[in-house]
């Protein structure tokens, strides 16, 4: 029986992420698991014209982003999986959405990743390879939740 101790959740903050970790919180609830709840921060810095950004500006805005991404993560918990008796660990990384996520994941040990689909529509569909490149590239096994809407 695949039994799977080391859960990665890849969260944009949106209600599917919450039902992302729901879904593992039951999952690792049942099977005594660990989670590791991660954010990917993929915006890069713009730089135009006579203007340049210093890179201990750029380290200023990516320290105080991690600290908001963390923050919302926490009440991401909070809303999901507070009473869940679940160890959840967080992490804000800053790069590709992809290879952050697999690099992540190698990095950690994880065996299992639970991942929402993303809307077909909108702005959002930009991200809706992000799970496609996943199944493709992955080196365990995925769960894709099914559309709600």
């Amino acid at each position: 029986m695949f039994a799977p101790k080391r859960i990665l959740v890849p969260t944009d903050f949106t209600e599917d992420s919450d039902r992302a970790l729901r879904e593992a919180v039951d999952i690792a609830r049942s099977l005594n698991a660990k989670i590791f709840l991660l954010h990917v921060d993929e915006s890069v810095p713009i730089v135009g014209g006579d203007h340049v950004v210093s890179e201990q500006t750029i380290r200023a805005v990516e320290k105080e982003d991690e600290r908001v991404s963390k923050a919302k993560m926490f009440e991401e918990i909070r809303k999901v999986a507070m009473e869940a008796d679940v160890e959840i660990e967080v992490e804000e990384r800053h790069g590709p959405t992809r290879d952050e996520i697999l690099n992540y994941g190698k990095e950690k040990g994880v065996d299992l990743i639970v991942i929402e689909p993303h809307p077909r529509k909108g702005l959002k569909s930009l991200l809706a390879g992000i799970t496609d490149q996943l199944i493709k590239a992955a080196t365990c096994p995925l769960l894709v939740l099914p559309r709600t809407h």
